[in-house]
């Protein structure tokens, strides 16, 4: 189980009803960043479902997926979401994807408090455009215009993001060490108030 103090509000022999940390929402919203920093500060394991994907395969994402197609893509991430429900006192960093898997994403749900960090449209673009690597490191989803596509599956995911999420923590302009402290105050309030 988690470790006790993600949940001050209870006895020190009262469990707290999760056993994992999950971080979902769109590219560039600072899931893997905010995850490593937020690991590190409960003293708890940190995971990436894309780079456990990538380190089982040897191949980056893209390599992946201009080998063998984002239909296998999803299926491999979609094993690791279940592969992931026997883990516990962890972070998971989740990608942007891997809540389409809504079957698996149940399965890990349960014993497991979902953050969504959320930005908008014109945030996503930004950072994306900013970063000299996204488009080595991340795919085109659809082959179309890249601001297109951002918009696009954006209003897609994000009704999924809130339906399989407990807290949402907007990013826009905000530095990820203030979202972390965010994270923990949910994390020290959340124990008796999970929903599902």
């Amino acid at each position: 189980m988690m470790k006790q103090r993600l949940d001050t509000s209870v006895a020190a022999d009262v469990k707290p009803p999760f056993d994992r940390v999950i971080l979902t929402g769109f590219r560039a919203t600072g899931k893997s960043l905010v995850g490593r920093m937020l690991a590190k500060r409960l003293d708890l394991d940190f995971c990436d479902t894309d780079t456990l994907l990538c380190a089982g395969s040897g191949l980056s994402v893209r390599e992946l997926v201009d080998r063998f197609g984002w239909p296998y893509f999803r299926r491999r991430e979609e094993q690791i979401l279940l592969d992931l429900r026997c883990r516990s006192s962890v972070v998971i960093a989740t990608g942007g994807g891997a809540i389409l898997h809504e079957q698996a994403w149940r399965t890990l749900r349960k014993k497991s408090i979902i953050f969504w960090l959320r930005a908008d449209c014109t945030t996503i673009e930004q950072r994306l455009s900013a970063d000299g690597n996204s488009c080595h490191l991340r795919p085109s989803l659809t082959g179309g215009d890249f601001l297109e596509e951002v918009r696009e599956q954006l209003a897609l995911r994000s009704p999924l993001y809130l339906r399989g999420s407990d807290v949402v923590i907007d990013t826009d302009g905000r530095p990820p060490s203030e979202l972390v402290r965010e994270i923990v105050e949910g994390l020290s309030t959340a124990g008796g108030r999970k929903k599902h």
